[in-house]
């Protein structure tokens, strides 16, 4: 039992959106939390003269915009939290706790300046403000968590006698859509290319020496920034995504490439302003015994 529980921890799970987007995120919380404190109004939260108690709370919602935006990128840089492809959700949960008790400190020392400072000075005091902060941060985080845990029903549903699902399912790309349940998810070695088509992104995979499509209501730009802790999936043109280790053939000079794909009469464009990126991975790729032939 206690296996089964550690393994459901360490499912692959998306990462928070507020983590995701820190600008958009920290607004998303500063306007959840005025709201809640609005409703709620802590008993142990003064406000200070001559503010008004609404005043009070949006004076240190402010003030906690730019350490609560600085912090969560900080955290992102140590290695347990840098890849969001290998996102847990143990990792889902732990991070904010971290995020908002370091956060619950800094209000903490800025209640000196906002309120009465008689009596301040105490570890009562000192720990309802971080219990304070907790509670009212995580409670927008987690709403956003409870949206994500459709994948984690979506994950269950496998079959329970493979003894790799969870290895295969850590393997597994996840694509977010615009739409609800338009999310993808796919094992990058079956990875063509993906191509921009209005207001959709269409992915191409090679399986079982088949071509296969997927649509997803995205921007070919977010598209992007998904992919971007694997720096072979790369954005060759402003419509088109490439696997570059699927690539078995290249054309061209400094104006621009046509890329061929494995199993696809396609050819597929490196545009002139990415040529300089496409040569370092293709390096890269070289190092690794990957080299792209030439033509």
């Amino acid at each position: 039992m206690n296996y089964r529980a550690l393994n459901w921890f360490k499912q692959k799970f998306p990462q928070n959106y507020i983590l995701r987007k820190p600008f958009i995120g920290i607004i998303i919380v500063a306007v959840f939390c005025y709201l809640f404190t609005i409703l709620y109004k802590p008993r142990h939260t003064n406000s200070s003269d001559p503010f008004s108690y609404e005043v009070t709370m949006a004076i240190y919602l402010l003030a906690l915009m730019p350490p609560l935006y600085i912090t969560i990128r900080a955290l992102k840089l140590l290695p347990i939290f840098k890849n969001k492809e290998s996102w847990t959700l143990l990792k889902e949960l732990g991070f904010p706790l971290i995020l908002f008790l370091i956060l619950g400190v800094w209000n903490y020392f800025f209640g000196f300046i906002m309120e009465n400072t008689e009596g301040r000075w105490n570890i009562y005091t000192f720990l309802d403000s971080v219990r304070s902060t907790l509670i009212t941060g995580t409670l927008p985080y987690f709403l956003f968590t409870i949206q994500n845990s459709r994948y984690l029903l979506s994950a269950n549903a496998c079959d329970p006698n493979e003894n790799n699902s969870i290895n295969e399912q850590s393997e597994l790309i996840h694509i977010n859509s615009k739409l609800k349940k338009g999310d993808i998810r796919f094992n990058p070695e079956s990875f063509l290319y993906a191509e921009s088509n209005g207001n959709y992104v269409i992915f191409y995979f090679l399986k079982d020496d088949k071509i296969e499509k997927e649509m997803v209501r995205n921007s070919i730009g977010d598209i992007e920034n998904q992919l971007s802790e694997m720096p072979y999936l790369m954005r060759t043109h402003r419509a088109f995504i490439v696997n570059l280790k699927k690539v078995v053939l290249k054309k061209g000079n400094s104006s621009g490439y046509r890329l061929k794909l494995v199993g696809t009469d396609a050819e597929l464009p490196v545009s002139r302003q990415n040529i300089t990126n496409f040569d370092k991975i293709e390096q890269d790729l070289q190092k690794s015994q990957l080299a792209i032939p030439t033509n």
